[in-house]
């Protein structure tokens, strides 16, 4: 696919994603990843570690798939959705203030791999959700990655990230 193919679907896929969400929840179905808890506008062990708070620290490359950010938690216990059972990444710049927007942002997880978290509040990986978690969320990531290093524009229309508690950077 060529530059000019990744710019048109950016296009396409920015002037249709509002119309096919808004068609989903006019038939009373919510987007899938409405159902998952919204990312809270402070890293939740910024300070200090709270287990059984629902989010977990993860421990994955976040470098890699959110450039920018220094922390990123998960949600736990999945959700059942549509899609499987889902939750939420959040992430963190280094004041531990939420990041909305751009590539360092976090994004829903169509498959969970977090079922909880250890007494210093790092993630306990759902071994059971790796596989889809790598097929339904990491791969197309990769995929539009590999065509066009504004991929992560393309993937955030379709997993956008969380901002529903309208936090401020």
């Amino acid at each position: 696919m060529s530059c000019m193919s990744i710019r048109l679907f950016l296009l396409l896929a920015t002037l249709l994603s509002p119309v096919l969400v808004s068609a989903q929840q006019a038939k009373g179905q919510p987007s899938w990843f409405t159902q998952l808890p919204a990312c809270p506008c402070t890293a939740p062990d910024r300070d200090g570690v709270k287990t059984e708070d629902g989010w977990a620290k993860d421990k994955g490359d976040i470098q890699r798939f959110h450039r920018g950010a220094t922390t990123s938690y998960r949600s736990y216990p999945p959700v059942r959705t549509s899609e499987g059972l889902s939750a939420q990444q959040c992430c963190y710049n280094e004041k531990g203030s939420l990041i909305t927007f751009g590539r360092g942002a976090g994004t829903p997880d169509k498959v969970s791999v977090c079922k909880g978290e250890d007494r210093e509040g790092n993630i306990k990986v759902r071994l059971s959700g790796l596989s889809g978690h790598y097929f339904k969320d990491v791969r197309p990531w990769k995929k539009l990655m590999k065509k066009d290093s504004l991929g992560w524009k393309a993937y955030n229309i379709l997993w956008i990230p969380d901002n529903r508690n309208h936090c401020s950077m």
